[in-house]
């Protein structure tokens, strides 16, 4: 019998290693020269570290996830994603230290692992490299995280890429936009697709970034939630736009972007780059100043990204080609 790989895996043959070889070096300076600090965190996780920090209405934990139970009976996940597993860690091994006013700049390389249908550089164990800087709630953090991401990907010759941003809001300002949101779209919700009338209920700012074009449509008047920022959002988003201006990275304000896992706050973005198809995103992250207390920590402002490494290459080959 001629064993084959499981479906939406993929094998890495040595004709191809070497352009990973290059891609990792090149993220590893990056995030040297950018006084980022390596971390390896295990692949798998107690399942409700998962479940806390991503949340339980959205779709990796509910339909993504490759879950198990080991023999002692606890259920433990396969890495889903990458920012939880390092903030376990930060807050496990105390790597704040004595210093309160310290930031933590971590970053990581590794494989992460979703049921989902395969698609053009997304596996169910596809690799991602990221970044986090935490303990700092300063814009400049958020568009240091951005610049580094946009370093990367113009090192490996991809050029033409852009960032979308938008801001989610927080605590204070979020509920009143989705109590907006939920209205426009009641009239609607007959012809929405399946999953967003499971949304409408258990995760509305999903219904934003639904790839359905019929849903596209429906929600393309609805409210912005930038317009309904809090005054501590909206001066942060300000704070972020403006040195990205001074840094001269150009940008497009796109409202629908709030990202699919519910630990963001404020900052959130995208980078697109073209030869991917329609789904065309190749890293994205934000700010998540609830999440380290959500994982028992103190309150503690952060902000990261993940980028696809699968996707990156796709990229660098169409940049290439062109």
């Amino acid at each position: 019998m001629l064993y084959r790989r499981p479906r939406g895996v993929n094998d890495i043959l040595p004709d191809e290693v070497g352009r990973w070889q290059q891609a990792e070096a090149t993220f590893r300076e990056l995030c040297r020269l950018y006084r980022y600090e390596e971390i390896r965190t295990p692949m798998f996780e107690e399942t409700d570290l998962f479940v806390r920090a991503v949340g339980e209405d959205t779709d990796i934990v509910g339909k993504e996830m490759y879950t198990f139970e080991d023999r002692s009976g606890r259920s433990l996940t396969l890495r889903a994603e990458g920012t939880a597993p390092v903030i376990r860690a930060y807050l496990e091994n105390s790597l704040q230290g004595q210093d309160r006013e310290r930031l933590g700049k971590l970053y990581y390389i590794a494989p992460v692992f979703r049921y989902d249908r395969p698609q053009a550089g997304r596996y169910r164990q596809h690799h991602q490299c990221g970044a986090e800087a935490i303990n700092s709630a300063e814009p400049e953090v958020d568009a240091e995280i951005i610049q580094l991401s946009l370093h990367f990907f113009h090192k490996l010759g991809i050029k033409d890429v852009t960032l979308l941003l938008n801001s989610v809001g927080c605590p204070v300002c979020r509920p009143a936009y989705i109590e907006a949101l939920k209205s426009y779209a009641a009239p609607h919700l007959a012809h929405l697709c399946s999953d967003c009338q499971r949304r409408y209920e258990t995760n509305p700012l999903r219904l934003l970034d639904c790839k359905n074009e019929q849903c596209q449509q429906i929600m393309e008047n609805a409210p912005i939630l930038r317009d309904m920022l809090c005054p501590d959002c909206a001066e942060h988003f300000a704070g972020v736009q403006q040195t990205l201006n001074i840094l001269g990275i150009p940008y497009t304000l796109n409202p629908t972007i709030v990202r699919g896992l519910d630990y963001y706050t404020k900052t959130a973005f995208e980078f697109v780059a073209p030869g991917l198809g329609a789904k065309d995103s190749i890293g994205g992250g934000g700010r998540y100043d609830e999440l380290i207390e959500q994982c028992g920590g103190p309150p503690t402002p952060a902000v990261g990204v993940g980028i696809g490494l699968e996707r990156v290459l796709i990229a660098q080959e169409a940049a290439n080609a062109t």
